[in-house]
């Protein structure tokens, strides 16, 4: 076909040798056939690309099956195999039963944690407000490590408070007092004026308890712990069962 259209186009320009543009038109005619050229040579390159392409894809999808297959016999062959799956499937089950377990420990210990809080004076109590608030949130369909990170921490923050001492400054009767906890067992607090008395835990919290003739006894504890006087010995009402 291509010898054909040249044919022609020769035939065309012998027939128009006398017009002044033959040279005009065979240079149209070399572009045209050029072009043909170029694009008939562009299109095979491509048709033998995507065949070679489309070769090494089918050769790719071919290894990949050969592997697979061959991992597949070698995991089934293994020297073991059996035993290793049984004994990971077993340790999953031991892992199950004792987060099981866990939970319900924690579900056992959640109330009794929040009902230790109860019995915390004031200032151990507002140290262990995130932990209190966490439990209380707490229901027995969640994951046991907040709920047990906090019981912890509320274990850990209470007998740190029961091995000092504890000053600090508090309301009493609509009054500021300062108070003196000895741990968790006893606390004696003292007024601006006359006022004076013990603290002593219970089950749903502090009782404080009026001890006037306490007062003098407690400012000069108070005065050796802001080192305003020498160490001492002071008496107050401390009964230990």
């Amino acid at each position: 076909m291509q010898r054909t259209f040249l044919a022609l186009l020769y035939s065309c320009i012998a027939a128009m040798a006398a017009e002044p543009d033959v040279t005009a038109l065979r240079e149209t005619i070399s572009k045209i056939v050029d072009t043909q050229t170029l694009e008939s040579t562009e299109r095979t390159d491509w048709e033998s690309r995507k065949a070679e392409f489309a070769a090494l894809l089918e050769l790719h999808r071919k290894e990949i099956a050969l592997l697979d297959e061959e991992l597949e016999k070698a995991g089934q062959s293994a020297p073991g195999h059996g035993e290793s799956a049984d004994t990971m499937k077993a340790e999953i089950e031991s892992l199950k039963e004792t987060r099981r377990l866990a939970k319900e420990a924690v579900a056992r210990n959640v109330p009794r944690a929040i009902a230790l809080t109860k019995r915390f004076p004031d200032p151990l109590r507002k140290d262990c407000e995130t932990e209190i608030a966490a439990l209380t949130a707490w229901a027995s369909a969640d994951e046991p490590r907040e709920a047990l990170q906090s019981i912890l921490s509320v274990l850990a923050k209470a007998q740190q408070f029961d091995r000092r001492l504890t000053r600090t400054t508090e309301i009493r009767d609509g009054r500021e007092v300062n108070v003196l906890y000895l741990g968790l067992a006893r606390a004696f607090y003292a007024d601006l004026k006359q006022g004076a008395g013990i603290g002593e835990p219970g089950a749903d919290g502090w009782t404080w308890t009026a001890r006037p003739e306490i007062r003098a006894e407690l400012l000069a504890a108070f005065d050796t712990l802001d080192k305003k006087r020498p160490p001492s010995m002071v008496r107050l009402p401390l009964e230990i069962q």
